[in-house]
């Protein structure tokens, strides 16, 4: 029985083999393809095969030659044909979803060779497969297209570990092979097998040739880049295809077809019955408020460590935002505080899960329905987390997410609105759109504008659609700081609460104050190393924004006081993470 791990990536490998296939044209042709970069500069591409090129004479025949002038590289010999060929395009590429091929070309669009992947149940993994140059115009393009593929599996799928094979007869890719890294692992025997191409009587020829298998680690192949920032998205030519596609044919009747497609992938992949696209998640619990009925005289409990925005929508509606403290290991909201803050004007909580780390929503949401207080999730940098088996976000009346820039998913700005009731979501629909009778341009009530627009939609849906593996990346980043920060004393990571899954958005660490480190100064040390961080949210209500005086929960003014943001960045290399372990450990030991 094939691992979960691997079945996972099988399914992320077809997926996404089927879509780099679908280009039916020579605009989205180009959309779907994977610059090839030589010292910098852009030398030409890899161009997928695509169901665009079935029936294409001129690339079929450039195919048969190269087929036949390399048939020492493969374990089946034979004459090839170009209907053959056709033939063998259309079965084994394009309707082969365990197999994606690309074209090698130049700049001047020079047709040079070709270069694959396959996801093999043999290896449960992936494995670089077709590589044949049929030109030598221009030279160290294979190496370069090597390494365009290699960086793009990394970024992709996540996968550390990528193979091939090669017949040993064939000295020439050993020795490539080699340069590029790759080492030995296994050698196993081949038979080599002629009239492969029409699949008629194989005859079977004995061989002292032999296939070795060899391995590359994909971990170091990102260089430690020259900043190293806290975030910074991954995007690839899903989201370029589908915002190009946007732009030029998302207007009149195709106004909404991204958003709609955006809304309806949200509320399933979170499990919402109702998800309702909006310009900010700042935007989604402001519309929250409103529809719930909340204003003049009602007060809201908000967690201490939080962005401003949580707090800042409370005030918006005329209530009066309640500032719980928080706990001392999750630094999400204090289900204690909480019920020590209820009072009869309390109408509504709304729980942060801080960094994509989930807030206690067993606890909280009994305590409302035992004080019939509503419950606005702010789930702004948690898309993807849990509690249970359930996604945060999905536990209240309302939950609210962000596509903001520097979030895990990104749409540049952007966020969601989620329910499950139908009359709270009607509400909030018509207060998004200034209150309109829907259908007609009569205004009954006042209202607001948060839409998210088609475009924005569309990068957000591409984003969307590679959650898993962005979520894997943060949670990877975090497991590395934790292998690398281990025995250094005075150091305390955010940690889940028990029976939760956090994606890890961001990974934070506390100081014990007994190091006497200065937040401030900490983050100056790491600027001067090329080093980005952020200091975690101060206790909010001590700004004077709120026109109040009060006294800081002691979690959250001593979390705000000594704890940072760290580099989290989806696309940051393990040698990256590395280095400011070492910096870490270095300053502290001071």
């Amino acid at each position: 029985m094939k691992s979960e791990s691997y079945q996972s990536l099988k399914i992320k490998f077809e997926n996404w083999g089927r879509f780099q296939k679908s280009g039916r044209n020579l605009r989205e042709i180009l959309n779907l393809s994977i610059p090839v970069v030589q010292d910098h500069v852009q030398i030409g591409y890899l161009i997928p095969f695509s169901v665009g090129h079935q029936g294409n004479e001129k690339l079929m025949s450039y195919l048969t030659n190269w087929r036949n002038t390399n048939n020492f590289a493969y374990p089946t010999r034979f004459v090839a044909t170009t209907e053959g060929t056709s033939t063998w395009f259309s079965n084994q590429v394009i309707d082969n979803d365990s197999r994606v091929l690309f074209w090698i070309v130049s700049n001047e669009y020079d047709y040079i060779g070709h270069i694959g992947l396959t996801c093999r149940d043999e290896i449960e993994g992936l494995e670089i497969d077709n590589v044949s140059r049929g030109n030598n115009i221009l030279p160290g393009i294979m190496t370069s297209s090597l390494k365009a593929l290699e960086f793009l599996i990394e970024e992709e799928f996540s996968v550390e570990i990528v193979s091939l094979r090669v017949l040993l007869s064939n000295k020439r890719a050993i020795e490539f092979y080699k340069k590029q890294n790759y080492k030995y692992v296994e050698t196993t025997p081949v038979t080599i097998s002629n009239n492969y191409e029409n699949n008629s009587s194989k005859e079977v020829v004995p061989s002292d040739d032999f296939f070795l298998k060899l391995e590359k680690n994909l971990t170091s192949i990102n260089p430690i880049p020259n900043q190293i920032l806290t975030a910074g998205p991954s995007i690839t030519n899903l989201e370029a295809f589908f915002v190009d596609d946007a732009v030029r044919n998302g207007w009149n009747s195709n106004h909404s077809d991204y958003l709609n497609r955006f809304e309806l992938e949200f509320a399933s992949r979170v499990g919402s019955r109702f998800a309702m696209a909006t310009s900010s998640c700042t935007g989604a619990i402001h519309l929250a408020l409103l529809a719930l009925g909340i204003g003049d005289g009602d007060e809201v409990i908000v967690p201490e460590i939080t962005w401003v925005a949580t707090a800042s929508a409370v005030s918006y509606v005329g209530a009066t935002p309640i500032f719980a403290d928080v706990d001392q290991n999750s630094w999400t909201i204090s289900v204690d505080a909480i019920q020590s803050l209820i009072t009869e004007k309390t109408k509504a909580i709304i729980p942060v899960h801080l960094y994509g780390y989930p807030s206690n929503m067993e606890e909280i949401m009994n305590l409302a329905r035992i004080h019939s207080i509503k419950v606005i999730e702010d789930a702004a940098p948690a898309i993807g987390a849990s509690f249970g088996k359930t996604s945060v976000g999905t536990f209240g009346d309302f939950g609210c997410f962000s596509f903001q820039g520097a979030k895990l998913l990104v749409s540049g700005e952007g966020g969601v609105l989620v329910t499950d009731n139908e009359e709270l979501f009607l509400k909030a629909k018509k207060i998004q759109d200034h209150g309109r009778k829907p259908g007609t341009f009569w205004i009954e009530e006042i209202g607001h504008k948060y839409k998210m627009n088609n475009i924005t939609g569309a990068l957000g849906l591409g984003q969307l659609l590679r959650l898993d593996n962005q979520i894997l990346r943060k949670q990877r980043i975090n497991s590395w700081y934790k292998e690398f920060l281990n025995g250094v004393d005075g150091i305390k990571f955010q940690s889940e609460v028990p029976g939760s899954k956090s994606i890890c958005w961001m990974t934070s660490i506390e100081f014990d104050a007994a190091l006497g480190i200065n937040v401030e100064g900490f983050m100056r040390s790491l600027k001067l190393e090329g080093v980005d961080s952020r200091p975690v949210f101060p206790a909010i209500s001590q700004y004077p924004i709120w026109g109040r005086n009060l006294e800081a929960g002691p979690n959250a003014k001593r979390i705000g006081m000594n704890s940072v943001n760290l580099p989290s960045g989806v696309k940051l290399p393990k040698a990256a993470i590395e280095k400011v372990s070492a910096l870490i450990a270095e300053i502290v030991s001071k």
